[in-house]
């Protein structure tokens, strides 16, 4: 996984690599979030992720809750309880999809930090969090050494690399257009990419309507950065975009003349990133097999390029 998203599992900090020292019987406790929690939460976030701020954390969690969370699930996730003193935390982003199976939830399992002394009780965290087998569970930037593990507890990657593209070398097709998403839109889109286009625009995502004489579909980006030199740890970075959905990649494939058309004229920007298992035909680019691999566990398959109302959209690259 990339420095630029949130871990998925506990991140290292002091101590790491020591054998962790096992709590007091009875003295661990796992319970749901409360609002009352929030300044705890943040603070243990910035101490498991240092790289991130606290106003990174606090914007995050109020994207999350001011879309409205689905009724009888966690409003934010779990903490780890040790004498009534917070050691870890999971947050829980969870989302009802409609489609055409039905209604169902999705949760994203994100920023999952434990205090070090506590790391032999980390799984009762996702132990907890994953109690509901209606619920089909994500897990979209495991660490390289947690993927094992996360394979061995049912989870499958449903994508597997990632596509570097460069999508105005690709050969858009006649009586494509690419807008900019307005609320003039919503009545062309169907309701499921209306209500995404209108919430992801207000988290401040790029939102594309890409229409031609018989259909029109939104396709969400969000801003990224790449290393130019990408084995050099003081490489200078280039805009990008990664796709957080879009049609299914067929589909996508043939529309990405079009976008890059558009992002490179109207944005300046070459790049796009996208969820992908191999080279997509006549897209120009390089698959980048093993990074960033998208995890799924639960009964409802996950499109690929579906990142929506997921940790990516919500807390930002």
């Amino acid at each position: 996984m990339t420095s630029s998203s949130p871990e998925s599992e506990p991140a290292p900090g002091p101590g790491a690599g020591s054998v962790p020292v096992a709590p007091r019987p009875g003295a661990l406790r796992c319970r749901p979030i409360e609002e009352t929690d929030l300044d705890t939460v943040v603070g243990l976030l910035a101490a498991g992720f240092p790289e991130r701020t606290q106003a990174y954390w606090r914007d995050g969690l109020t994207r999350h809750v001011a879309r409205g969370v689905p009724d009888g699930v966690p409003r934010y996730g779990y903490l780890l309880d040790h004498d009534g003193v917070a050691v870890g935390v999971l947050l829980t982003l969870y989302t009802r999809i409609a489609d055409a199976t039905g209604s169902h939830l999705r949760c994203n399992l994100s920023s999952w930090y434990v205090d070090p002394k506590f790391r032999a009780a980390a799984t009762l965290l996702d132990g907890r969090a994953m109690q509901d087998k209606s619920v089909t569970y994500l897990n979209i930037s495991a660490s390289v050494h947690t993927r094992a593990i996360h394979e061995a507890r049912g989870f499958r990657a449903f994508v597997r690399g990632q596509l570097l593209a460069v999508p105005s070398l690709s050969r858009p097709q006649r009586g494509q257009r690419v807008e900019l998403f307005s609320e003039g839109h919503a009545g062309i889109l169907s309701p499921r990419e209306r209500g995404l286009a209108l919430d992801h625009a207000g988290y401040g995502s790029l939102v594309l309507v890409c229409r031609d004489a018989t259909t029109a579909r939104a396709v969400v980006l969000q801003p990224h950065r790449i290393k130019a030199v990408p084995r050099w740890s003081a490489s200078p970075t280039l805009a990008c975009y990664q796709i957080v959905f879009a049609p299914e990649p067929d589909t996508l494939a043939a529309w990405l003349g079009a976008i890059g058309r558009y992002l490179l004229l109207r944005h300046g920007v070459l790049f796009v990133m996208l969820d992908a298992n191999g080279p997509l035909p006549g897209v120009v680019g390089r698959y980048l097999h093993g990074r960033e691999p998208r995890y799924a566990r639960g009964p409802h398959p996950v499109p690929i390029g579906d990142l929506s109302y997921t940790e990516r959209v919500l807390f930002g690259a």
